[in-house]
C-alpha cells in the first residue's frame, strides 16, 4: 500500500537533535557553575582558616606568648650582663697572652687572677640563669599550637646563648693552670741560674761552705721544675726542657761535690778535689748554650693553650651575640603579633 504524506512526521525530525543539543548546553553550564562555586569556596576557606601558630591567628597564642615572654625578657637581661663579663674575660686572656713570655710573671698572674674572678662570676650567673629557666614551657608536643613561631624562636635563641656561656668558665680554668705553670717554670729557671751564679761567686772568694745551702736550693728548684714539666707537657716524648733539667741537675751536683771536697780539704788541691774539678768541667761543658731558647719554648707551650682559650672565648662571645640578636628580633616579632 503506498505511503501517504504525513506533515506531522516530517516536522518532528529536525526537532529531536535540537532538544539534545539544548540539554548538552544546559549540562555544561551547570557543570561550569558548580566548578566555579567549588573554586570560590576553596578560596574563601583558605582566607578564613589559619594555623594557630601563625601571625594571622595571634589571638589563639596570645595567652601562651604573654606567659612565657616575661621570663624570656628577664633571661635576656641576664644574658646581656653575662656577655659583658665575657668581653672582659677576652681582654684578660689577651693580656695574659702578651705577658706569658715575660720573665716577670707578676702581670701575667694579675691578668689570670682577674680573669679567674670574672670566669667564676660568669659560671655563677649562668648556673643561676639555668635554674631560673627550669620548667620553661614551649617544648611540649603542642607547643606549635600554644605559642607563636616568634616566641618559640626567641626561646630557642636564649637557651642556645645560655649553653654558649656555660662552657666559657671551664675553658678558662683549663688553660690558666697551664699558663701559670709555664710562667712558674720561666721564673724558676731564672731563679735557679741566679742562685748558681751566686754560689760560684762565693766559691771564687774561697767561701766554700757558704755555697752549699745555695746549691741545695738550686737542686730543689730543679726538682720543682721537674714537677711542673709533668703538668705542663703531657707528652712522654723527650723535650728540650727535659735536657735542661738533666744537664743542670748534673752540673749542680758536680759543683756541690767540688765545693764539699774543698771544704773537706780546707781549700787544698787534693786528688779528690782534682777529680771533682774534672767532673765539674765536663758537666759545665754539657750545659745548654742558651737559656733563652728554653724559656721561649716553655712560653710557646703556654701561649698555645692561651691562644685556644682566646679563640674559644671569642667563639662563645659571637654565639651569644648571635643569640641575643635573635632574641631581640624574636621579641619584636612576637610583640607585633600580639
Amino acid at each position: 500500500m503506498p505511503r501517504c504524506y504525513d506533515p506531522r512526521r516530517m516536522s518532528s525530525a529536525p526537532a529531536r537533535p535540537l532538544s539534545i543539543l539544548l540539554r548538552l548546553v544546559r549540562g555544561a553550564a551547570w557543570t561550569g557553575m558548580l566548578a566555579l562555586l567549588a573554586i570560590s569556596g576553596a578560596g574563601l576557606l583558605g582566607q578564613t582558616f589559619h594555623a594557630p601558630g601563625s601571625p594571622a591567628r595571634a589571638e589563639l597564642t596570645w595567652d601562651g606568648d604573654a606567659a612565657i615572654s616575661a621570663r624570656l625578657d628577664v633571661a635576656a637581661q641576664q644574658l646581656q650582663a653575662i656577655a659583658a663579663d665575657i668581653t672582659k674575660l677576652a681582654t684578660d686572656a689577651k693580656t695574659a697572652l702578651s705577658e706569658v713570655a715575660s720573665t716577670d710573671a707578676s702581670r701575667l698572674r694579675a691578668a689570670l687572677e682577674d680573669g679567674g674572678a670574672v670566669a667564676t662570676r660568669i659560671d655563677d650567673q649562668t648556673k643561676a640563669l639555668r635554674t631560673s629557666l627550669v620548667g620553661l614551657p614551649g617544648d611540649g608536643p603542642t607547643a606549635a599550637i600554644e605559642y607563636s613561631n616568634a616566641t618559640l624562636v626567641r626561646r630557642a635563641a636564649i637557651l642556645a646563648a645560655v649553653d654558649a656561656a656555660a662552657g666559657v668558665a671551664s675553658q678558662w680554668r683549663s688553660v690558666t693552670g697551664r699558663a701559670v705553670d709555664a710562667a712558674e717554670v720561666t721564673s724558676l729557671i731564672s731563679h735557679h741560674d741566679q742562685t748558681v751564679v751566686a754560689a760560684t761567686q762565693l766559691g771564687v772568694a774561697g767561701k766554700y761552705a757558704a755555697t752549699l745551702p745555695l746549691l741545695a736550693e738550686a737542686l730543689d728548684t730543679v726538682d720543682q721544675i721537674q714537677d711542673l714539666r709533668a703538668r705542663l707537657i703531657s707528652s712522654p716524648d723527650r723535650t728540650v726542657l727535659d735536657e735542661w733539667i738533666d744537664r743542670d741537675r748534673a752540673y749542680d751536683i758536680a759543683l756541690e761535690t767540688l765545693y764539699k771536697a774543698l771544704v773537706k780539704s780546707k781549700g787544698k788541691i787534693t786528688l779528690e778535689v782534682q777529680a771533682a774539678r774534672r767532673d765539674e768541667q765536663i758537666a759545665f761543658n754539657n750545659l745548654p748554650p742558651d737559656r733563652r731558647t728554653i724559656i721561649v719554648i716553655v712560653s710557646e707551650v703556654a701561649r698555645g693553650g692561651l691562644t685556644q682559650a682566646v679563640l674559644a672565648i671569642e667563639d662563645a662571645h659571637g654565639r651569644i651575640d648571635d643569640a641575643l640578636n635573635g632574641v631581640t628580633g624574636g621579641s619584636t616579632e612576637a610583640g607585633a603579633a600580639g
